[in-house]
Parts: C-alpha cells; sequence; structure tokens
C-alpha cells in the first residue's frame, strides 16, 4: 500500500515539475515580444524626433527645375504631375502645389508640383489666298522661348497660276488642323501666269520721279538709266524706252527707261541712279529703298517687290545721304552719296 502511494506523489512531483518549465518557456517567449516591441517603439520615437520640422516654400510660377532646387533646398521632395494650361508661354512651369506654401512639414516629406504642359492644341489658320512673304513675317512672331510653334517645310513648291506671284495655292496641313510645337507646314506657291500680255505704259516724255512713281504703281519689273541729253531733248524726262509704250509684252518683261538729268541741280544735292544688285529669289520679294538724311531723317524713295538681281532706282538727295536698301524687312546695301568732283 505504501507502494501505492509512492508511485502517485512521484506522479504528481513530476507533473508540477513539467508545468514550471512549461510557464518558464511562455514567460519567456512574451517577454522576448514585449521587449522586440518597446525597443521597435522607442527607434520610431528616436526617429521621428530627429526630423526637424521646415517650412514648405512658394514653387508657384518657377520654372520646374529651379522650383525641385528650391525644395531639395529645404530638405524637401519633389513630385510632379503634368497638366495642359491655357498659354503656351506657361510651358514647364508649376501651376500649383500641394502642401501648400508656408505649411509646416517633416524633413524628407514630398511635395507634389503642378506643372504645365503648355496648350492643349492650337488649330492652323488658312493661309491659302495670302502672300508667302506676309506669311512668313506673321509666323516669326509666333516663335515662343520653347521653340518654333510651325515650321516651314522648305523648298516650296512653286506652280504657274493665275494667282500674282507669291500667292499661297495650296497647304498642308489643311486649315482648322490641330497643332503641336514645331509642325511643319508645306506650302504650293503660285510663280504669277505663264503666257500672260501686258500693255507697256508710255513713258516718253513724262518726268523722272513721276516716271518712278507710274512705275511703282504698275508693279511690273523696270530699270533706269541716265542717258547723255542730245540737242533738243528736255532736261529731266525719260526720253527714250524700251518696250515702246503700247506694246504687248510678258508681265515679267522689264521696262527700261532712259532719262535726262535735271536741267538745274541744286549745289547741295546729288542726282543719279542707285544701281546694285541682290540675291534672286523664287517670286518677288519685298524691297524699301530709304534715303537717311546727314542730319538722320528718313524718307522711303521707293517700295517695291523684286524676283532679284539688278535693281535700279532714280534719285537726287543732299550731299552725304545714306541710301539703304531692305530686302524682306532686313537692311542689305547701304551707299552714301557724294557730288562729283566735276559737278
Amino acid at each position: 500500500m505504501s507502494a501505492f502511494f509512492s508511485k502517485k506523489q512521484k506522479k504528481f512531483q513530476d507533473t508540477d515539475q513539467d508545468k514550471k518549465i512549461l510557464h518558464l518557456i511562455l514567460f519567456s517567449a512574451l517577454g522576448a515580444v514585449a521587449l522586440m516591441i518597446i525597443i521597435a517603439a522607442i527607434t520610431f520615437i528616436l526617429t521621428v524626433k530627429s526630423k526637424e520640422l521646415t517650412m514648405v516654400p512658394d514653387t508657384k510660377g518657377m520654372e520646374l527645375a529651379n522650383a525641385i532646387i528650391k525644395l531639395q533646398e529645404k530638405a524637401l521632395y519633389a513630385g510632379v504631375q503634368l497638366r495642359y494650361s491655357d498659354t503656351m508661354s506657361d510651358k514647364g512651369t508649376v501651376l500649383g502645389q500641394d502642401p501648400r506654401p508656408g505649411t509646416l512639414v517633416k524633413a524628407g516629406a514630398r511635395v507634389m508640383l503642378k506643372v504645365s504642359k503648355g496648350i492643349a492644341v492650337e488649330k492652323l489658320n488658312n493661309y491659302v489666298g495670302m502672300d508667302i512673304t506676309e506669311v512668313e513675317n506673321h509666323l516669326k512672331s509666333l516663335t515662343t522661348r520653347y521653340g518654333q510653334l510651325l515650321t516651314l517645310q522648305k523648298p516650296y513648291t512653286y506652280i504657274n497660276s493665275g494667282q500674282p506671284a507669291g500667292t499661297i495655292l495650296e497647304q498642308k496641313p489643311l486649315p482648322g488642323t490641330e497643332i503641336s510645337l514645331n509642325t511643319k507646314l508645306e506650302f504650293v506657291i503660285s510663280k504669277g501666269p505663264v503666257g500672260q500680255l501686258t500693255t507697256v505704259r508710255d513713258f516718253e516724255n513724262v518726268s523722272w520721279d513721276r516716271a518712278l512713281d507710274l512705275a511703282l504703281a504698275d508693279g511690273y519689273p523696270f530699270s533706269f538709266s541716265i542717258a547723255a541729253r542730245k540737242r533738243g531733248q528736255p532736261a529731266g524726262m525719260v526720253v527714250n524706252q524700251s518696250p515702246s509704250g503700247g506694246s504687248e509684252v510678258p508681265f515679267d518683261t522689264v521696262r527700261q527707261l532712259f532719262i535726262t538729268p535735271p536741267e538745274k541741280i541744286p549745289v547741295d544735292q546729288v542726282f543719279g541712279v542707285l544701281e546694285k544688285e541682290i540675291p534672286m529669289y523664287p517670286v518677288p520679294v519685298p524691297v524699301t529703298v530709304t534715303a537717311v538724311l546727314p542730319a538722320g531723317d528718313k524718307q522711303v524713295i521707293a517700295r517695291f517687290k523684286h524676283s532679284g538681281g539688278l535693281i535700279s532706282i532714280p534719285y537726287l538727295e543732299p550731299d552725304g545721304t545714306s541710301l539703304v536698301i531692305a530686302v524682306n524687312g532686313e537692311d542689305k546695301i547701304r551707299e552714301i552719296v557724294r557730288i562729283p568732283s566735276n559737278q
């Protein structure tokens, strides 16, 4: 009987021992987990406390690159959202930001920048029927700091037509087409009519300055030359011309006018013909001849269109006057007139 109780007592002692070991393992595990949580919390608190607060700067209206640098100076990072705006000039600039300027955030935070992509599209104008020179000058004004809105495809295509030389007959892309930067624009341009005859005006016995006005008004090619005055011929007049007045010639035939010097030329002035060569062009281009007087005053002598080659314009101007030839609005030739030593 005593042996039986001894075995029972030993069995209970073994069970208590197992429970103690189990409790020890369980408490050890719970303690390890609690310690890890405490260490993580302390680490998080120390990390958060180590980041100082900084104020978000105002980047609105700045170029994107400058805005990023501005944020980096405050230990902030940039995020970018692209969007269209109302004007092309806004392209590449910051339209807004989040958080707003003046907000206090932790160093290392991200600031979302809303950056303009410029206007979404433009619609192409209708240039058909316009003069190519006028269109070229207009397109120059469309250049932005980000590039050329339209790029002209050169050389142009030229064909003969009943339209005046230089008139745009066709364009590609078509009018109304939506465009963006660097869209290529192609033109078909008139070379003028073929075989069309015009009647030559009779210039003989017309004063040289009146003849110049008439030649400019007619719009046909012309040239002036000074002819030695013969007995019986009037002074300062057109004494000969080729082709003769009333003849039928193609529209591009040069009207050659021969003039005699005026009878009385003021002692301080110079009479002559400005003869200069300009580059050849496929169609007539705007040419302006301006007299810049010694005192600085300016006076336009002639304004016309010319295909290039020889230009000859008669003039009567004060000694020391500068005669300036401009092609397409750009000064190309300048010459100072002087009184000849034998005058």
